[in-house]
């Protein structure tokens, strides 16, 4: 039997003026098909259905799903901000006012306004908690201005009555300031938070969540600290990127993913997080390379799937110092750029040769680099001693140019992984997306890879 909700297998009703409806009498379907049929459409098709068939002139007011964004403006008003802006307020309190408030899911808003629109947006997000809805959409954006002008989520129209509906909460470019008398969302489970100035202690906020699952923080510049006094017992998906966050201090026992991106030092606190195994960690700034191999093990002691991405542009200090160990990493993903040679030094490659160091129990490793160093240079013989690796599988170099440190790691790793079963070097490298063909490294490969290749596992790709 076909999977009907299936999205890949979900097919859209479109309707037209032109469309045949002769024969077809809606009425005599059953309820609840007539309810699929509106809520597998957007609002827009179901109000042009009511156009053409005169016995669902009024089934847009049962529409499950309404969605106002930039599309819900005539073209003609488009080109005028404030005569769209009206249009567009106009056009969403028409809906609501028209709409039945029954089974309704989802109420989005995507449209620029302000904290001068603060009555209406009121009046959507009051008409969203009485009829229920379990999604609520405010995307203010591509509003970027100070936050003053920000509209603020009234927690005022909330109280324990009415407050459990709600499931998913999406908020862009808007101010948050619940008060400690918050009654809470006891049925949240989905929380994203983009461009949001976050004025009281957060904290306050998650623990009134105690379903939440998915906490999506971005751009939300006011964070310094992400902590909670107590466990956030249902949490199992963590983002945090681009704020100005220096600790995520948290206990969630059910964790299972965490994501950050920023350009800070952060301090990760998750050690106690025991079903942690997926993390990807971006930085976007210097002198961090030393950062993964010692403060990430400390902070994500349970990781077994990691993704870095990060810019390079000194040598680690201390080069020959032992890092610290992932004892449960088992793959890795590096996508890293070295910067300047004059900085860094010619032995700024290699020093990724420590990865099998740190991570004792590594399967997979995919390294995906960008180099621009000259090809002449070459690390000194013995900088990095041989470590045999037990458990590396798997090994692969992208963006293969040549660079004497790519040369001499590559050799490391066909020297010390013992259990090697595949070690694929590309010379090529993603620009604009498209992939560009290293000449120099194909050579550079062929010439001094392919003789150390031992046990047959090198494979040159392209």
């Amino acid at each position: 039997m076909e999977n009907r909700n299936c999205p890949a297998k979900r097919k859209r009703l479109t309707l037209s003026k032109q469309t045949d409806l002769h024969g077809l009498n809606f009425l005599s379907l059953p309820e609840d098909i007539v309810s699929r049929i509106i809520a597998g459409i957007t609002l827009k098709e179901a109000v042009r259905m009511s156009t053409v068939c005169s016995t669902l002139r009024k089934a847009w007011i049962y529409h499950p799903n309404l969605d106002f964004d930039i599309s819900t403006v005539p073209a003609s008003s488009q080109h005028n901000i404030m005569q769209g802006l009206k249009r567009f307020i106009d056009t969403v309190n028409f809906v609501l006012r028209e709409h039945s408030g029954l089974a309704l899911n989802r109420l989005a808003v995507n449209f620029e306004l302000h904290k001068e629109h603060a009555n209406d947006i009121d009046g959507w997000v009051s008409f969203a908690i009485s009829s229920k809805a379990r999604v609520v959409v405010l995307n203010f954006s591509p509003y970027l201005g100070q936050h003053e002008n920000n509209y603020s989520f009234p927690f005022h129209l909330f109280n324990d009555q009415n407050s459990s509906h709600l499931e998913v909460l999406r908020l862009d470019s808007v101010t948050l300031d619940p008060s400690r008398e918050f009654c809470g969302f006891s049925n949240l489970t989905t929380l994203a938070l983009v461009h949001v100035l976050i004025l009281q202690d957060l904290q306050y906020f998650l623990l009134r969540c105690p379903l939440l699952e998915w906490l999506t923080i971005r751009r939300c510049p006011e964070l310094h600290n992400l902590h909670a006094a107590e466990p956030l017992q249902r949490l199992k998906f963590l983002c945090v990127q681009d704020c100005a966050v220096h600790r995520i201090d948290l206990l969630a026992p059910n964790l299972r993913v965490f994501e950050y991106r920023g350009g800070s030092k952060v301090i990760f606190a998750l050690s106690q997080c025991l079903k942690l195994k997926t993390a990807t960690v971006s930085f976007f700034i210097e002198d961090n390379l030393g950062y993964i191999f010692t403060e990430v093990p400390k902070g994500l002691p349970h990781i077994e799937t990691l993704r870095v991405e990060m810019t390079v542009n000194t040598q680690i200090h201390g080069f020959m110092k032992a890092p610290l160990i992932f004892m449960h990493l088992r793959n890795l993903i590096m996508n890293i750029t070295f910067g300047n040679v004059r900085r860094l030094g010619k032995n700024a490659v290699l020093q990724l040769a420590y990865l099998l160091e740190a991570a004792p129990f590594l399967v997979n490793l995919h390294v995906d680099m960008y180099c621009g160093f000259e090809c002449g240079y070459r690390p000194k013989k013995g900088v990095v001693a041989d470590h045999p690796h037990h458990n590396l599988k798997d090994a692969c170099i992208t963006g293969f140019n040549g660079n004497g440190g790519q040369v001499a790691l590559v050799k490391y790793i066909l020297r010390n992984a013992v259990q090697l079963k595949r070690m694929a070097v590309d010379p090529r490298r993603k620009m604009l997306g498209q992939l560009v063909e290293e000449f120099e490294g194909r050579m550079v490969a062929e010439s001094e890879l392919v003789p150390h290749d031992r046990n047959g596992v090198l494979t040159i790709l392209g």
